[in-house]
């Protein structure tokens, strides 16, 4: 959002008049979400009935079965590649960890409530070594952690 009012970036022309009213209401969420409450990004988004395309983009049994263990997390929750594939019943711990770089969404399928199992914050958006990707990890695991 910083990035948006640094650039001044606006959206100005829509194609359909309900458009500015739901892309009003996405920025509310993804606000509110940034600023700290506990907002279930995902169910949010499905009640403004903005379709994201799920069983598109995660087209196997196993990637939507990653994919919506993600979803069923509660706010601030943590959990493993290792305890991912306990739960969907895999030890295919780099396949989940493949799932998770191809997340088109990841605020909204929250990838970033994924760790290694021995507590460090690996990859994030599909970059292990990139700073940036990994300090918006750390930065979403610790705004969630105290709320």
């Amino acid at each position: 959002m910083e990035y948006l009012k640094a650039n001044n970036i606006k959206l100005t022309k829509y194609k359909y008049p309900t458009e500015e009213n739901l892309i009003s209401n996405l920025i509310i969420l993804i606000k509110n979400y940034l600023s700290g409450k506990k907002i279930n990004l995902y169910n949010n988004i499905n009640d403004l009935k903005v379709d994201l395309n799920i069983k598109d983009e995660f087209s196997t049994e196993f990637a939507l079965k990653v994919i919506n263990h993600l979803i069923s997390m509660k706010y601030g929750e943590i959990t493993s590649y290792s305890e991912i594939g306990t739960v969907i019943g895999s030890k295919a711990h780099r396949a989940i960890g493949n799932v998770l770089k191809r997340n088109p969404f990841p605020l909204i399928i929250p990838c970033h409530r994924v760790i290694k199992k021995n507590g460090k914050v690996g990859g994030f958006m599909g970059k292990v070594n990139n700073e940036w990707q990994q300090n918006l990890k750390k930065y979403l695991l610790k705004m969630e952690s105290q709320n």
